[in-house]
């Protein structure tokens, strides 16, 4: 059971931690220079803890059932809610952007790989992969993840033997909001809560059907548990590289921030670095993301077993579809929505933590929370 503890928890940080995650915690590094470490604080409260949180809570209030959580304001947000987090992480967000991501980083080791065939491979690749839940554990949970943790490491560990003088641009506690403000727009709870769906649902495929749901419980909080170490190892090492060499950064993108390190630290090196790295943050993220969408719409069809496979086919070349086109207009307008969702999610969450039932309250705190947002957003549009 120790080794599935183990197996769970990387699939679970491969799940976290994609391009976006590496990015933002770059960025927090180059903001804060000197005072990374209130940084790294505000990022760990925002993304690694409040993520727990939803893991923790949806294991064991809900065993493993996101829907169940998300039905408790209603009938209406126990479908609308899922699909339209599901739609933005999976196939029509997340998944596509992570496979151009991960081009930019394979570009810099094959120049000449054109976007379509990378993405074909890729796509291919995250479909076999998807097909069985087992798979997704043993390949991204014993084999990506580890290689993935092993690829920073390295980076890290070649960075730490070349420090640089600090400067300190914000104090100690801006370092914290900024931190902490870049870390919550991450939207990681969102994810805990279909992450926890999927990887319980694993554990309780891999145990022997004597074993009791508590002991699949326990099992999954203590994945969940090693996953946040790794989460928080992690960003350690991010946000440590981008505040030591932030005076490399002043006039780079957010996404060459990675590149730009890494080709001061390993010279010749740096391509397969970034390949390896971004390929797979994108990969142990793009995989489970389109089976949790694929798993979803297909219980939600109540279609056959075995029609598992042609969702996912569809769900695939959507992904490798919106991969080759800007997708700007799809995200810009599911994004606003999932923006204007997520502070009541997290009002919600930490509703459920402390009151166990009183759903009409909960629905209140839900609602009331969005609708203030709403009409935010809405007044900042009209610029009244």
């Amino acid at each position: 059971m120790h080794e599935l503890v183990i197996t769970c928890g990387f699939v679970l940080f491969g799940m976290f931690f994609g391009a976006g995650n590496l990015v933002f915690s770059l960025k927090i590094g180059q903001a804060t220079a000197g005072n990374w470490i209130p940084g790294f604080l505000g990022l760990i409260l925002s993304d690694v803890v409040l993520s727990f949180f939803g893991l923790f809570f949806v294991i064991k209030r809900h065993n493993g059932n996101s829907a169940e959580f998300f039905g408790e304001v209603g009938t209406f947000a126990k479908i609308a809610l899922p699909f339209l987090a599901l739609s933005l992480l999976g196939p029509f967000g997340v998944a596509p952007r992570c496979i151009a991501v991960a081009y930019g980083g394979m570009r810099h080791l094959i120049p000449e790989l054109p976007l379509w065939a990378f993405s074909a491979m890729f796509c291919a690749a995250a479909f076999f992969i998807g097909l069985s839940g087992q798979r997704v554990v043993n390949v991204i949970g014993k084999c990506m993840a580890p290689i993935l943790l092993a690829s920073m490491g390295i980076l890290f560990v070649s960075g730490a033997m070349h420090p640089h003088e600090l400067e300190y641009p914000l104090s100690p506690m801006e370092s914290l909001r900024e931190g902490f403000v870049t870390g919550y727009q991450t939207m990681d709870l969102l994810l805990a809560f279909f992450a926890a769906t999927l990887i319980f649902s694993q554990i309780r495929e891999s145990l022997p059907s004597n074993i009791s749901k508590k002991d699949a419980t326990k099992i999954a909080i203590k994945s969940s548990i090693f996953a946040s170490i790794l989460l928080a190892l992690v960003y350690f090492c991010m946000v440590f590289l981008g505040s030591h060499f932030a005076f490399l950064l002043r006039e780079t993108q957010p996404s060459a921030i990675l590149v730009t390190i890494a080709n001061h630290l390993a010279g010749n090196y740096a391509a397969l670095f970034i390949a390896v790295i971004m390929t797979l943050a994108c990969f142990t993220s793009v995989a489970p993301l389109n089976a949790m969408y694929t798993k979803y719409m297909h219980s939600l069809l109540k279609l056959r077993d075995d029609r598992f496979g042609t969702v996912l086919l569809g769900t695939t070349v959507a992904s490798f579809s919106i991969s080759l086109f800007d997708f700007g207009g799809i995200v810009g307008f599911l994004a606003p929505a999932l923006e204007a969702l997520y502070p009541s999610i997290v009002v919600l969450t930490a509703a459920s933590i402390f009151i166990k039932k009183r759903y009409t309250l909960k629905k209140i705190l839900f609602y009331g929370v969005l609708g203030i947002v709403l009409l935010r957003s809405i007044f900042h549009s009209f610029q009244f």
